[in-house]
């Protein structure tokens, strides 16, 4: 066994053996003195079993619930691999390798030593381990020969915790600056591994990259909280333990360029597993991540973390390994520089038909579609496009939280520009077909920025979503009108019949208000009109029955007195009509002006025309107004007679527009300059006195040929 050809020293196996037979001795002294002291009963003694594990394989072998109860290990191997930082602590005896789990007293062991572990067994998070007590170094020694292994046996997980060696090409390495370990992506037997190691056995990482190398190590398997594995790691003890076989080219970018439509075509004569160099225009940036290039007759995406920055446009070699791809070839673990700038690319415009082919798979593309919706999912926006009857989706990759989109409607036309993605599928060998009526199950466009997607046509602003919201609001505003006109109603009746005591109250106080206005207006022209007229009779009377007046003289107060009577019979019939309400229309009104012209102006020797419309309306004129009205035609008949020396009054009543118009015109004298003539107030006494009434008057006069007063009175709007 090649612990025991490794350790050459009997000395110690001796000493080992008298340790153990005074270690058994006590125990037997420890056990006679508890049944001495009744402790517990000898039957019990009897039975309790002393199993103990004395083989890496025993512990492996247990299954997960015999191993949750803990049994105790006893183990002499080699330490395959420790490291703290990765928690990785393995050693391996002549049947298997193990993992010890953390116990803060072990003290920090290197790849070679030889130990011996006490302690107990685990069922551990995948595979069983050994809980170490105690652990002691015994020596130096050697690793054990690594078995080759397959891919497939590692993805297995039968070999977690094993001395290993595996074959591959090294597709990428980077430094984890964490733990101080180098770590190498192995490509093997279809797979692909993680190797850490503390040392490479080349000057510079890039060296590395696509030499085929043989590495041996401890498997560790990654796994989920299910105890499911899902990833593999090989840690390596030594830098012996990674040797180069075949190395890479010392200018990687020597190789020959090849078009990207011939990845993985048949070539007999081809290796596979190498990098490949590919030459084209950067269609799609993302960087750290990946980029697209594209030729003149396809495209490919090229996966790398290089972060060497690019812009839409440049032209660019890219050497990477060949992969397989969702639907055409990628270019994986790639390193890329640039060339130059490239002409402008045009996108190909595309039908849905035509991308379904799979012919612009990877290629920049535009298609035309109707916006469906938007959405979020994880960092990318997306816009759920459709054409025709089928449905596809168009993907934005953001940092924000802003939507990019969000002027767009749904029901807009819109053209998406961006890279066009064949989804993956799968290949039925009983229905895989090839030819031209083959189509793929669906694709994707990948936009670059927001300025990929163009409006061409908003959508009708009457769309189902919209009549719906729509006529529910209205069902929702009718439903509540309802209710407010049943509230409404209520409330009006209720208030209807309080207006109405209010109103009757407020009218029964107007018309005594009226009343008394109309009382306090008579009073004020009796007194006005009457008062002066009635003493000057008074006067005259006095003085006629005065003795010493001559005869000759109390004869023309007597015509005087005559006179002033006849005067105030006049205004008193004035007054008595302006206040009778059966004189309040417009034809009375008409009527009375008639008539008191026509006697007013015989008297006075002129001869007097009138010009009357047929009919009149039947609006009623208030005494107020009816006597403001007359006082102001008086005082144009007034001034007719005494200034203008004319021989003919015309008088003209007519309604035009709801307005009463009255004019009396003269074939007098006339005259030119109102302002500057004596008794001139007359005339300014009828302008306000209209304006009280809400009217207007007018006056218009020429030497030589007469004078014209017209009076504006609207009907409907009287202030009374």
């Amino acid at each position: 066994m090649f612990i025991e050809r490794a350790i050459n020293f009997p000395a110690s196996r001796k000493r080992r053996r008298n340790s153990r037979a005074v270690r058994t001795f006590a125990q037997l002294l420890i056990l006679v003195l508890a049944f001495r002291l009744g402790a517990f009963p000898l039957a019990a003694t009897a039975q309790t079993p002393t199993n103990e594990l004395r083989t890496a394989a025993d512990v492996r072998g247990l299954t997960v619930e015999q191993a949750q109860q803990p049994m105790r290990v006893h183990l002499r191997g080699v330490v395959t691999f420790w490291s703290e930082k990765l928690y990785s602590r393995f050693i391996q005896d002549d049947t298997a390798g193990i993992y010890l789990q953390f116990n803060p007293h072990t003290p920090p062991l290197t790849p070679g030593q030889i130990v011996e572990v006490e302690g107990v067994s685990s069922p551990g998070e995948y595979a069983p381990v050994v809980v170490p007590e105690q652990v002691r170094v015994l020596g130096e020694g050697k690793l054990p020969p690594a078995r080759p292994v397959t891919y497939e046996q590692l993805a297995s997980g039968g070999e977690d915790s094993q001395f290993v060696e595996i074959t591959g090409v090294v597709r990428s390495v980077q430094r984890d600056v964490a733990s101080q370990f180098y770590l190498v992506n192995i490509a093997t037997g279809g797979g692909r591994i993680w190797a850490f190691t503390r040392e490479l056995p080349v000057k510079q990482i890039a060296e590395l990259t696509d030499s085929t190398v043989r590495v041996r190590g401890v498997c560790s398997a990654l796994f989920s909280h299910q105890r499911q594995l899902f990833a593999i790691r090989l840690m390596v003890p030594r830098t012996e333990d990674l040797v180069i076989e075949q190395p890479a080219p010392s200018d990687p970018f020597v190789v020959a360029t090849r078009p990207i439509g011939s990845l993985l075509q048949f070539a007999p004569q081809e290796s596979f597993g190498h990098r490949v160099k590919v030459a084209g225009t950067v269609t799609y940036f993302e960087p750290g991540r990946r980029l697209f290039l594209q030729d003149s007759e396809q495209g490919v995406e090229v996966q790398t973390d290089s972060r060497k920055p690019l812009q839409v446009g440049d032209y660019v070699e890219a050497l990477g390994f060949v992969g397989r791809g969702e639907y055409s070839p990628v270019l994986q673990d790639a390193v890329y520089r640039k060339l130059g700038i490239a002409p402008p690319l045009a996108p190909a415009t595309l039908t849905q038909d035509e991308a379904l082919k799979g012919r612009y798979d990877c290629r920049l593309v535009q298609v035309t579609a109707r916006l469906l919706d938007r959405a979020l999912h994880g960092a990318d926006r997306y816009l759920i496009l459709q054409d025709g009857s089928f449905i596809f989706h168009a993907y934005l990759r953001q940092s924000g939280g802003l939507d990019a989109f969000a002027r767009l409607e749904n029901g807009s036309r819109v053209a998406v520009t961006g890279i066009c993605r064949i989804d993956a599928f799968p290949i039925d060998p009983n229905e895989w077909y090839a030819g031209e009526n083959w189509r793929a199950k669906s694709f994707r466009i990948e936009m670059r920025s927001p300025d990929d997607v163009k409006l061409l046509a908003v959508p009708s602003w009457w769309t189902l979503k919209r009549v719906l919201w729509i006529a529910g609001a209205l069902c929702f505003v009718t439903l509540a009108a309802f209710g407010w006109v049943a509230v409404l109603r209520r409330q009006v009746t209720e208030r209807t019949r309080e207006l109405e005591m209010e109103i009757e109250e407020r009218q029964h106080a107007e018309r005594q208000h009226a009343i008394e206005q109309e009382r306090t207006r008579v009073a004020q022209d009796l007194h006005d009109e009457l008062g002066a007229t009635l003493t000057e009779v008074s006067l005259l009377g006095a003085m006629i029955q005065t003795p010493s007046v001559p005869a000759e003289t109390r004869g023309r107060y007597v015509s005087k007195l005559a006179e002033t009577a006849r005067a105030v019979v006049g205004t008193l019939d004035e007054i008595v009509w302006a206040v009778n309400p059966k004189y309040d229309s417009v034809d009375s009104l008409a009527s009375y002006y008639s008539l008191f012209a026509q006697r007013f102006l015989k008297l006075a020797g002129i001869g007097c025309r009138l010009q009357m419309a047929e009919t009149f309306p039947a609006t009623a004129l208030d005494s107020r107004l009816r006597h403001g009205v007359f006082l102001a035609f008086k005082e144009a008949l007034n001034n007719a007679v005494r200034h203008s020396g004319a021989s003919e009054v015309r008088i003209n009543m007519e309604v035009v527009g709801g307005q009463l118009t009255i004019a009396v015109s003269d074939n007098g004298k006339g005259f030119s300059r109102v302002g500057e003539q004596p008794g001139c107030d007359g005339l300014a006494g009828m302008r306000e006195r209209l304006a009280d009434l809400g009217g207007a008057c007018r006056i218009s006069s020429q030497p030589g040929t007469g004078t014209t007063v017209e009076f504006r009175l609207p009907l409907g709007g009287v202030v009374s």
